[in-house]
């Protein structure tokens, strides 16, 4: 039985044309599914970014992805000029996370599966809605889980940013600086690096053992670049 029957029902009244009716349906669907997907990436996610900014982008893509199948699937030449298109579309924004790009094509594959319905099966038993919809629950379900397991155990992270006028010459000063965080932190991700003249800047990820140990790495740092400033982030402030 399909699930979205109701909903199709409700505009059998209307006179809108069964091919509206069914797309509306499934805009709705799309719309209120990648909202649970936004949501879900704000609060299990990891990722070191801004979270909130990159969220907003899931209702869209998936809306987008959905009116591109459903235009495209009845003709061959729409498909080709859609390849066409495609080939000279080039995407700009750095995926620093890899997680991110699997929320990407999640978001992808909810319009892709919602696009591709075609009411002359779902009767049959080939709803694509109801196998998308299922699939799509089943793997936030098992994220959830593994991100609440894993929440406890995961160690304070802080984004660090060093910046100072006079640090010497860079490889000089990015090697004392990693001297100095290693010993307090566990494990250091380096992020970047910038250097002019005697002007050095660094900004690193660092997982620590417990919240405590921030005031012993700001004194390692203090040590290496006296003049310089240090600015402490704690990860999940930067949503």
């Amino acid at each position: 039985m399909d699930a979205f029957a109701p909903y199709l029902a409700a505009f059998q009244m209307s006179g809108v044309p069964s091919d509206v009716q069914t797309a509306l349906v499934n805009l709705g669907a799309i719309l209120l599914l990648a909202q649970v997907l936004a949501w879900h990436y704000l609060r299990f996610s990891p990722v070191l970014s801004n979270k909130r900014k990159f969220a907003r982008t899931f209702v869209f893509l998936a809306a987008t992805t959905m009116l591109v199948i459903t235009i495209v699937k009845t003709s061959l030449a729409l498909s080709l000029g859609l390849v066409g298109a495609l080939s000279i579309i080039r995407f700009r924004t750095p995926i620093k996370e890899p997680e991110e790009l699997a929320y990407l094509f999640l978001a992808i594959g909810l319009g892709l599966g919602f696009g591709a319905f075609d009411p002359q099966t779902a009767w049959t038993g080939k709803d694509l809605r109801l196998i998308t919809t299922a699939v799509f629950a089943g793997i936030l379900v098992y994220l959830a889980l593994v991100g609440l397991r894993g929440a406890a155990s995961l160690p304070p992270r802080m984004l660090v940013h060093v910046a100072a006028e006079n640090g010497g010459p860079g490889k000089d000063a990015l090697a004392s600086l990693l001297a100095a965080v290693e010993g307090v932190a566990p494990r250091v991700d380096l992020r970047r690096v910038d250097t002019e003249g005697t002007s050095f800047q660094a900004t690193l990820v660092l997982d620590l053992e417990t919240p405590d140990q921030v005031g012993g790495l700001l004194e390692r740092v203090r040590e290496v670049f006296p003049d310089g400033t240090v600015s402490v982030v704690e990860g999940g402030s930067l949503e």
